[in-house]
């Protein structure tokens, strides 16, 4: 009998490096292959970010195994909708094929929940990682279109929650009954911070657990001294409203600092774009977005990292990489980017969305620049080693009480695919697999 195969689907998976979460899926895809490939077959599932017609599926190899990609429908709201049922069929012939005994879903938008519906069809156990509130609410990141912030989601009965432009209230409802009987539906549900296990049992889900997302804990490179004396911030979450950066380009336009410097990562420039700026009496530089491999180099010329978000995040992958690399972080007091900031030893927390609070955060560097342009106290982040340590334990458990592969799910045999295909006809052989 073959290993149990686990098939774990997110929106982006690499080359495509979009989002924290992506990110996440990848380094617990290189460590289950590395410490775990003598018990797990694995096989991946994903969506393009590029033109790649609906529903066609490529097959291409990422570190010797199958990563299919699928082209999904450009549509208003493309990342609120719960459901395309052409998704879900492609997806239960990839299941078909495939024959997993586990499946696996991170971040499932513009997939929808169709190939959830697939797998449960199937008969095949799954189970959910929610890194958002994509599951619970009409809004992913709990901020409305006018930017109010819903930290409850729905479970605050005293909020008044605009629906996307567009959606009535019938199709909200109709999705958040379709996505709360899978959800229930899951054999476990995963989040990445006890903030957002609270916010989900708020809104119904009390069997939710908590796996911290892992960080690289080593291959950071020390940090360089500042040139100039000032205090190097950085801001790499983009440049959008719902992480603050607004706000923090606000305080800095209109308010006067003599020791700060700010990089900012636009993530809607190419890797090797370098403009300069002055904001108020604060150097800025707008550095175009950074691959993975690079971001130890932006770390190493950072005193401090800013992180404000407006929204509770589910994690925060930004604040411990940062901290990890020894810089000083300041994050929000919502959600889970700053739990693991320790006040005053290791950053500062401000209230989400407060600009006085902000202020007083950069008035504080500002004003005893000598000690943040040190070293804060160490801060404890749990290593991706151990996340995966403990997904891997989940998934045994889960496939079976022993953790072996159930005998009325065998492996589909490897002859029916040969060598991981190489780029070039990838969509030819999964059109032949699938009989498209």
């Amino acid at each position: 009998m073959g290993k149990p195969k686990i098939a774990i689907v997110n929106v982006f998976f690499p080359p495509q490096s979009i989002g924290g979460a992506t990110r996440v899926v990848a380094d617990n895809a290189r460590v289950l292959g590395e410490k775990y490939g003598d018990e797990f077959d694995l096989v991946f599932y994903t969506s393009d970010a590029g033109d790649m017609p609906e529903h066609e599926l490529e097959v291409h190899s990422y570190n010797g195994r199958r990563v299919y990609r699928a082209g999904i429908i450009k549509r208003p709201h493309m990342d609120w909708h719960p459901s395309d049922k052409e998704s879900g069929r492609l997806f239960a012939r990839f299941l078909e094929h495939e024959r997993p005994d586990l499946v696996h879903f991170h971040c499932i938008q513009r997939l929808t929940a169709s190939i959830v519906s697939a797998t449960r069809n199937a008969g095949i156990p799954y189970i959910v990682t929610v890194h958002d509130a994509w599951w619970i609410f009409d809004h992913q990141f709990l901020v409305d279109q006018h930017g109010k912030v819903h930290p409850m989601g729905r479970a605050d009965p005293a909020a008044d929650i605009p629906l996307p432009e567009g959606i009535d209230s019938e199709d909200s409802e109709d999705r958040r009954m379709k996505l709360e009987a899978l959800l229930h539906g899951a054999a476990r549900v995963v989040t990445v911070s006890q903030s957002f296990a609270d916010l989900y049992r708020m809104n119904g889900f009390p069997q939710i657990e908590v796996i911290e997302n892992g960080t690289k804990l080593t291959g950071w490179k020390p940090r360089t001294a500042s040139r100039d004396g000032r205090v190097r911030l950085s801001h790499v979450g983009g440049m959008s409203a719902h992480k603050g950066f607004e706000l923090l380009r606000s305080i800095l336009r209109t308010e006067r600092f003599e020791r700060l410097s700010l990089t900012v990562v636009d993530h809607s420039k190419p890797f090797g774009h370098v403009e300069r700026a002055t904001w108020g009496s604060t150097p800025v530089t707008i550095i175009g977005k950074v691959p993975q491999e690079s971001i130890a180099d932006v770390y190493a010329e950072t005193d401090v990292l800013v992180a404000p978000s407006i929204w509770p995040e589910s994690f925060g992958l930004v604040t411990r990489e940062a901290a990890a690399a020894g810089c000083w972080v300041v994050a929000s007091d919502i959600g889970g980017i700053g739990e693991q900031v320790v006040e005053g030893k290791t950053g500062l927390k401000v209230k989400a969305g407060d600009r006085s609070s902000l202020l007083q955060a950069l008035h504080t560097i500002d004003g005893d620049a000598e000690r943040f342009l040190g070293r804060p106290a160490p801060t404890k982040v749990q290593s991706v080693e151990a996340q995966v340590g403990r997904l891997a334990t989940v998934y045994a458990e889960t496939i079976s009480p022993t953790g072996k592969s159930s005998p009325s799910r065998p492996n589909a045999p490897k002859e029916a695919l040969g060598a991981p295909p190489a780029q070039r006809g990838v969509a030819r052989m999964a059109r032949s697999l699938f009989g498209k």
